[in-house]
């Protein structure tokens, strides 16, 4: 009897504990996170020497290789499901079609599954030719930026062109140039919509 009145005891100091886990009663257990980052194989790359550079914050990734936006916007909403960031980094379009309507089509679709308040953060696109035109889409990122205070853009295309980094295969960065896009994201993470917000206002 003792047993198991102490087993009883055990249990119900695991219930709240577990009811906190998963507070919204959705299924998932909920993660602490002020930033989720979301993305194709340059987050892989990135992730690293991101994690490192954001390690006074709660990161929470979900990045896989070879992903399009769909699939990324798909990843972000069960996401959060389980967590509710402050920011959003995304990396995402790489391994998208070079259409710039469709692509606008997909950013306003991400843009709208996040609360106004969630700051994104967004990269442009480099890669081969042979994986269709990118500067359509990356006027669309720089378009959109100027209308929506929200979305900061990390100008990635501008620091491959300009040789601060590196890339191997033509999409892909070397060490060096990964840990040169963590650090413009991390810069951008670690100034936020703040900025932006006060020059819209």
């Amino acid at each position: 009897m003792l047993v198991v009145a102490a087993l009883l005891a055990l249990l119900a100091a695991c219930l709240p504990a577990a009811r906190a886990a998963d507070a919204d009663g959705d299924g998932f257990e909920d993660v602490p996170g002020d930033v989720l980052i979301i993305g194709d194989s340059l987050a892989v790359g990135t992730q690293p020497y991101l994690d490192e550079l954001l390690a006074g914050r709660n990161v929470v990734s979900d990045v896989r290789n070879g992903i399009t936006t769909p699939q990324g916007m798909r990843m972000l909403r069960m996401s959060l499901r389980r967590v509710s960031p402050t920011t959003v980094v995304v990396s995402l379009g790489s391994n998208d079609g070079g259409d710039p309507r469709r692509f606008a089509s997909r950013l306003r679709r991400t843009l709208a599954l996040l609360p106004l308040d969630t700051c994104v953060i967004w990269s442009t696109i480099v890669r081969p030719r042979r994986k269709g035109p990118y500067r359509p889409l990356n006027r669309v990122l720089h378009a959109h930026k100027k209308r929506e205070p929200r979305l900061v853009v990390v100008d990635w295309a501008n620091a491959v062109r300009e040789g601060s980094a590196v890339l191997r295969d033509g999409l892909h960065a070397t060490p060096s140039g990964y840990a040169y896009r963590s650090a413009m994201i991390a810069d951008a993470v670690n100034g936020g919509c703040r900025a932006r917000y006060a020059a819209a206002a």
